[in-house]
């Protein structure tokens, strides 16, 4: 019995230990993360930790027409697509786009075997990623009217 109690206690020391370490790795972090975001609040309330929204577009229109050009540089369209983002901490395939790139919908491809500006393991090509999202330098997309 005395031995299961010593157990119990070194347990309890290092569950507290652990959220303790938790604690601190949370707390470092300067703005909200996609894995905070998604934590539950249940999780975030027992660990005293404030929930933090997701971050927001700076530009989140869906409907907003642009065209793609090669960013290579011919300066050719490759691509028709959607504006979806150009805030920096947007998502393309777990990947943030970061500065001077727009996320956005590919719909059409122009030129079907065009590089994408950032591949993947999935997609290398406008082709590929036809109804997907992908990051674009922002002085390679052009906003239709």
């Amino acid at each position: 019995m005395k031995e299961e109690m010593v157990e119990m206690k070194t347990m309890k020391d290092e569950m507290i230990e652990m959220k303790a370490l938790m604690l601190s790795y949370l707390k470092k972090q300067t703005e909200p993360s996609e894995e905070l975001s998604n934590a539950t609040a249940s999780v975030l309330k027992r660990l005293n930790i404030p929930s933090m929204p997701s971050p927001s577009s700076i530009n989140n229109n869906s409907q907003t027409k642009c065209k793609l050009l090669d960013w290579y540089g011919s300066g050719e369209i490759v691509a028709e697509g959607r504006w979806s983002s150009n805030d920096p901490t947007a998502m393309v395939y777990h990947v943030p786009i970061g500065p001077h790139a727009i996320r956005v919908w590919v719909d059409v491809a122009k030129k079907p075997n065009a590089y994408l500006w950032r591949p993947t393991s999935e997609m290398t090509c406008i082709e590929e990623a036809l109804g997907s999202t992908v990051a674009w330098p922002s002085d390679k997309v052009i906003i239709s009217e």
